[in-house]
């Protein structure tokens, strides 16, 4: 099994997970500029990327990002811990374009940062 793929079942689909993840105060959310990750506990771990028509108007454009970011996720995903499986959404802000190793930067501090703050959560309880 590849430990470096991004598998249909690790792709957030489900409507009703979606609602959860954005509900308001059950969620946490970073941000590195021109991302934000919003995260929260599930029962296994799920990624969605989303990128505004309202700020690229062409689908080649939202495409190109989303390719990026999905991109920088699978190759860094070992950063996120294993032991809890996490609902998480990564959303762009900007309305420009970025290089792939800006956005993999970017990708890398977030799920950095999760996994500490998560790590931190644990401990306190």
């Amino acid at each position: 099994m590849k430990t470096n793929g991004f598998p249909k079942r690790e792709h957030l689909c489900s409507k009703l997970l979606i609602d959860q993840l954005f509900e308001p105060g059950k969620s946490k959310s970073l941000q590195a500029y021109p991302l934000r990750m919003v995260y929260r506990e599930a029962e296994s771990t799920q990624v969605l990327i989303s990128v505004p028509k309202r700020l690229f108007h062409h689908a080649i454009d939202r495409n190109r990002i989303k390719r990026q970011v999905r991109e920088a996720y699978r190759t860094n995903k070992h950063l996120l811990p294993a032991s809890t499986p996490l609902s998480v959404a990564f959303l762009w802000l900007d309305n420009k374009h970025y290089p792939t190793s800006i956005i993999n930067k970017k990708v890398c501090n977030l799920l950095i940062r999760g996994s500490e703050n998560i790590a931190s959560a644990q401990s306190q309880q």
